[in-house]
């Protein structure tokens, strides 16, 4: 179970192969996964953290949420929310890898880590792009001539909903 305390996250490195590619046979760093925390699990990792519930902890419930997701990911972990999707960590390789492992250098090799997310694509809760974007439609729509907080939202003409 990951914790909230030491942010540890593991990698591997792989070796490229595509014979069509400048950079095959040339090493990259990977997460190293160490698996899925479920809804179930999260929900244990929060008790852990000492949430208990009544109305107004839902609110503190969101919040840890933003605390312990970031946090277990930041570990190789990544956090499926059924009907939502999953979390996860990558790291952002430099282009061109290593030669070898020995030839292999963090500072060099790896730009960064990323935190993604992959939406659930279950029949009931397709949240894919595709399948998402073909459940919204577009409402009353608004520019701004200016930019920034206290740019004026401007109305367009009044439109019918519609489709992307």
């Amino acid at each position: 179970m990951p914790t909230l305390n030491k942010f540890v996250m593991s990698y591997v490195l792989r070796k490229f192969k595509n014979a069509r590619s400048s950079s095959n046979n040339r090493w990259f760093a990977y997460v190293n996964k160490t698996g899925n925390i479920t809804t179930r699990g999260l929900a244990e990792f929060l008790i852990q953290l000492g949430v208990m519930l009544d109305r107004s902890d839902l609110e503190k419930i969101i919040i840890k949420l933003t605390q312990a997701i970031p946090a277990i990911v930041a570990q190789g972990y990544g956090v499926k929310l059924q009907g939502l999707g999953t979390f996860y960590p990558t790291i952002a390789n430099t282009k061109g890898g290593a030669e070898t492992p020995a030839d292999f250098n963090l500072a060099q090799n790896v730009k960064g880590v990323r935190f993604k997310f992959r939406p659930d694509s279950t029949d009931l809760d397709d949240l894919t792009t595709k399948a998402f974007g073909k459940k919204v439609s577009f409402g009353n729509g608004y520019y701004q001539e200016t930019t920034g907080p206290k740019a004026p939202m401007i109305p367009l003409a009044a439109a019918e909903e519609q489709e992307p």
